[in-house]
């Protein structure tokens, strides 16, 4: 079933519909939320309830919009709700950095080549706020533009920079240790 199909039956009612959204969007909505919620069971718990808000929330949905961004956005929120409840947020000023970044647009998987190495990216992310972690996810593994995620987060442009900025100096730091 096309994206179209299955939206216009989905925001319909018809539950194929959903069923065909589940399908194509399943996995993807699972690894950002594995990526923000170091416990697999809770990103599971996070992209079943955004599925849940999807069906209640159906006839808000736009209907020539796409899917993924709304979507996405509804997953991002429900694993940092998870996250928060949990007690796992902390302040973003916890863990002050010092130094300049000398590129701000640097991706530090790109200079990852091996599983160990991918294997402590992954720790050094679980150790990021869900905060500062939900950023890198969606910067670097989804490509969001800085706008996009301000917009998607409710907050400043600045505000995105600035967390973005902490978090690689973090990692960076923790990958070198």
């Amino acid at each position: 079933m096309e994206e179209g199909e299955a939206i216009a039956r989905w925001r319909a009612g018809d539950p194929e519909g959903m069923a065909a959204l589940v399908r194509r969007y399943q996995q993807r909505a699972l690894r950002i939320a594995a990526l923000i919620l170091p416990d697999p069971m809770q990103a599971e718990d996070a992209v079943q309830e955004a599925f849940v808000r999807a069906w209640r929330h159906r006839r808000s949905f736009r209907p020539n919009a796409p899917f993924w961004p709304w979507f996405r956005q509804l997953v991002v929120h429900e694993a940092l709700r998870l996250a928060r409840r949990e007690g796992r947020e902390t302040p973003m000023e916890a863990d002050p950095v010092e130094g300049n970044d000398p590129d701000p647009h640097a991706d530090p998987a790109e200079q990852l080549d091996s599983s160990e190495a991918l294997a402590r990216l992954a720790r050094a992310l679980a150790r990021l706020s869900p905060t500062q972690r939900t950023l890198v996810v969606l910067r670097y593994y989804e490509g969001m533009r800085e706008e996009e995620l301000a917009a998607a987060l409710g907050c400043a442009v600045g505000t995105v920079k600035r967390h973005l900025h902490e978090a690689r100096q973090r990692l960076r730091r923790w990958l070198t240790e």
